[in-house]
């Protein structure tokens, strides 16, 4: 009877097994047809005009303004990043407003808003990446992203040594675990 009713649980665990491996295929396939509806040609004519910054995304929540909880989106901790923005113009130049944040001048928990930095160069679309080519203290500079389009948004991830170029962060700061940040912007109105 014993044995009967164990070879009864490892049954049921077994369709167990199959049915929750069946439910994580269909996941994973639902999932790749998500990206695959998100894997839009980008043309230089989508990309024209003026973006805003309306998410920084990072890959875990911080809490960088001292309230209870925190996010993951950057610009619900702080407003050092409220006035990035980009404009592509049709010629293929763009002007950017850029912003950054530095721990330095803290215990780890303090930080500061360093001022805006205005860059600009040149852009264009190479298979649907954005390409900017610009120019920063007498260095030039390449940054290619593949970007994700939406109606009226795009966005890119940024790593974490990427993202030094807003985040001064010497280590054992609130937003040292951060390793992945995607930026959204949207289009102006």
């Amino acid at each position: 009877m014993k044995r009967i009713m164990n070879v009864r649980l490892y049954c049921c665990l077994l369709f167990a097994g199959f049915l929750f491996q069946s439910c994580s295929k269909e996941d994973i396939a639902q999932e790749s047809q998500l990206k695959i509806s998100n894997a839009t040609t980008v043309t230089t004519a989508d990309m024209v005009g003026s973006w805003d910054l309306t998410k920084m995304m990072a890959d875990v929540e911080v809490d960088l303004n001292s309230t209870p909880g925190g996010s993951k989106n950057l610009l619900d901790e702080t407003d050092c990043f409220n006035t990035m923005s980009i404009t592509f113009d049709a010629n293929g130049m763009f002007i950017s407003n850029n912003a950054s944040m530095s721990f330095e001048s803290g215990d780890g928990d303090d930080f500061s808003c360093l001022s805006d930095r205005m860059d600009s160069g040149t852009w264009n679309i190479v298979d649907n990446k954005l390409v900017l080519n610009i120019s920063i203290n007498g260095s030039d500079y390449t940054h290619e992203k593949a970007i994700d389009l939406g109606s009226d948004t795009f966005a890119f991830d940024v790593t974490k040594i990427e993202s030094d170029q807003y985040v001064n962060d010497p280590g054992n700061t609130r937003a040292s675990e951060i390793r992945i940040l995607m930026l959204e912007y949207t289009r102006a109105k």
